[in-house]
């Protein structure tokens, strides 16, 4: 299991519609967390990830927030590395006693 935390920056709906072969799409529900990211040498980069979820109820009420989810990935190609939030993982949030 891998988990990502980070600020909830953003929650929006990508609209549906065809691709440029005419096949539909449905809309996507994204989040977008703003975490850091340990470099080689030490420094920290902040970096903005999209996830897509399946549900935005879940995430509404978090916008600011800092949380953790579990996500699982895959690399698609040399250098490039695709996370995705696990079916049924929900947000949990950080920092509260």
């Amino acid at each position: 299991m891998l988990q990502i935390a980070g600020k909830v920056i953003n929650v929006f709906t990508v609209d549906g519609g065809k691709d440029a072969d005419g096949k539909e799409f449905a809309e996507k529900y994204k989040v977008q967390l703003l975490g850091d990211v340990a470099m080689p040498n030490g420094d920290i980069k902040h970096d903005l990830m999209d996830l897509t979820v399946d549900d935005l109820g879940l995430w509404s009420g978090l916008q600011g927030k800092n949380i953790a989810i579990e996500v699982g990935a895959f690399a698609p190609a040399k250098n490039s590395i695709v996370y995705f939030v696990r079916k049924g993982s929900k947000p949990q949030l950080q920092g509260v006693a």
